[in-house]
C-alpha cells in the first residue's frame, strides 16, 4: 500500500511539471493574445490599483504620524484617535506635496519645455559652431576633426529630432478627462476605505491564510509578507526622500550657478534618481547637453553642472541614502545590476522601478530555503540577507534555527 502510494505521489508530481510545462508553452504561443487580455483586465482594474498604491503611499507618514500620537502607554481610545489622526495628517501631507508640485513645479518645468523647443534652433546652431571650433582648436588629423563633427551633428540631430516630436505631444497632450478624473476618485475613496479598515483587512487575510494552509505554510507565507511589506515600504520610502532631496540639492545649486533650465533640469534629475545605478547618468548627460546647448559661449557651466551633482550624489549616497534607506535591500552591487538589467529589459521602466526590492524578495526566499536545505545536511550557513534582522515567529522558523545550531555544531 505504502509503495502505491508513493508511485501515485511521483505520478502526481510528474503529472503537474507536464500540465505546467503545456501551460507555459500555450502562453508563450499565444503571448500577445494573453497580454491583451491582461491589458484589459488591468484596465477595469486600474481605479482599485491606484486605490492599492495610493492607501500604500499615505500609510508611509500616517504609520509615523500613528506611533508619535499613540505613543508606548496608550488605550483603546487613544489608540483609535491616534489612528484617525494619523490618516488625516498622511493624506494632508501627501496632498499638500502633490499640489506644491502642481503649483509651483510644473508650470515652470512647461514653461521652460517651452522655451527649449522654441529656441531650439538657436541652441543647436551655437551649439554646432562651439563643437567646430573646439575640435579646429585641437589641431587633431583632417579626418578625426571631420568625423568628430560629423558624429557630433549627428548625435545633436537625434536630439532635435527627439525634442521637436516629444515635447509638443507632451505639451499637447490630450486624454479622457472625465475618465480619468472618475479613476482618480474613486481610487481616492478606495484608499481612504482600506487605510481606515487595514487591520481588519489584515486580520482577514491572516485568518484566510491560517485557514487554507498548513500552520508552517502559513506562517511562512506570512513572514514572507511582512518581509516584502517591510522591504518594499524601506526602499520606496527611502528613495523618495533621498531622490526629493537630490532634486532640491540640484536646484539650489544650479540657481547660485546662474544655470539654464533649474526647475526642469532638478526635476528630471529628482525623479530620475528613483533608479539606482543608472538613474544619474541617465538624466545627467542630457541635462549637461541641454545647459551647454543653452550656453554655447560659456561651455563651463556644463562641467560645472557635472560638477555639482557629482557632489550632489556624494553626499546623498554618503549620509541621506544610508539614513533613509538604511538594510532595507540588503543586496550587494552585483545584484542590484542584475536586477535592472533583467527587470529593465522585460518591463521597461516600471521593471527599473521595482527591479531591486522585487529581487530583494526573491533573494530572500531562495536565501532561507538553500539555508534550511544546507542545515538539514550539515552545511555551514551563510546568511542570505547580510546585515538585515527580521522578527521570526511560528514553527517553522524554531526548526530552522535548530538546524542552524546542529549545522554549526556539526561544523565545530
Amino acid at each position: 500500500m505504502g509503495r502505491i502510494k508513493n508511485y501515485l505521489k511521483k505520478m502526481a508530481g510528474w503529472m503537474l511539471v507536464v500540465v505546467t510545462g503545456v501551460l507555459l508553452y500555450e502562453l508563450l504561443e499565444h503571448f500577445s493574445s494573453v497580454w491583451g487580455v491582461i491589458k484589459s483586465i488591468v484596465s477595469v482594474l486600474t481605479p482599485v490599483l491606484l486605490g492599492i498604491a495610493f492607501a500604500y503611499i499615505v500609510n508611509l507618514p500616517a504609520s509615523i504620524f500613528y506611533r508619535q500620537i499613540a505613543g508606548k502607554k496608550g488605550g483603546k481610545r487613544r489608540e483609535k484617535l491616534a489612528h484617525t489622526l494619523s490618516i488625516i495628517l498622511g493624506y494632508v501631507l501627501i496632498i499638500g506635496v502633490i499640489t506644491l508640485l502642481f503649483w509651483l513645479v510644473i508650470p515652470k518645468v512647461v514653461d521652460s519645455i517651452k522655451l527649449l523647443v522654441a529656441n531650439f534652433e538657436e541652441y543647436y546652431a551655437g551649439i554646432v559652431e562651439w563643437a567646430t571650433n573646439f575640435w579646429e582648436e585641437l589641431n587633431l588629423n583632417e579626418d578625426v576633426t571631420k568625423r568628430a563633427v560629423e558624429l557630433s551633428q549627428e548625435i545633436l540631430g537625434n536630439i532635435e529630432k527627439w525634442i521637436v516630436k516629444v515635447a509638443p505631444m507632451l505639451l499637447n497632450y490630450t486624454f479622457d478627462a472625465v475618465g480619468i478624473v472618475a479613476d482618480i476618485v474613486l481610487a481616492f475613496a478606495l484608499s481612504v476605505y482600506l487605510l481606515i479598515d487595514k487591520q481588519r483587512l489584515l486580520a482577514h487575510c491572516r485568518r484566510f491564510i491560517r485557514a487554507a494552509f498548513s500552520e508552517e505554510h502559513a506562517e511562512r507565507m506570512l513572514d514572507i509578507c511582512s518581509f516584502t511589506n517591510k522591504t518594499f515600504r524601506g526602499y520606496f520610502g527611502g528613495q523618495l526622500i533621498s531622490s526629493s532631496l537630490i532634486g532640491i540639492g540640484c536646484y539650489i545649486g544650479m540657481r547660485i550657478l546662474h544655470m539654464p533650465f533649474p526647475e526642469m533640469i532638478s526635476m528630471l534629475i529628482g525623479v530620475l534618481a528613483m533608479l539606482p545605478i543608472l538613474g544619474p547618468w541617465l538624466s545627467t548627460i542630457p541635462s549637461a547637453l541641454i545647459i551647454l546647448m543653452a550656453s554655447p559661449d560659456n561651455p563651463m557651466l556644463a562641467v560645472w553642472f557635472i560638477v555639482l551633482i557629482l557632489v550632489v550624489q556624494q553626499i546623498d549616497n554618503s549620509i541621506t541614502y544610508p539614513l533613509v534607506v538604511g538594510d532595507a535591500v540588503g543586496l550587494s552591487s552585483a545584484w542590484v545590476m542584475i536586477a535592472i538589467i533583467v527587470f529593465g529589459g522585460l518591463f521597461g521602466f516600471v521593471g527599473l522601478l521595482f527591479a531591486v526590492p522585487v529581487t530583494a524578495v526573491i533573494y530572500r526566499i531562495i536565501g532561507d530555503w538553500t539555508n534550511t536545505r544546507a542545515a538539514q545536511k550539515g552545511i555551514p550557513i551563510v546568511e542570505s540577507v547580510p546585515n538585515v534582522q527580521y522578527e521570526r515567529k511560528g514553527k517553522l522558523f524554531k526548526l530552522i534555527s535548530k538546524l542552524k545550531k546542529k549545522g554549526k555544531k556539526n561544523t565545530d
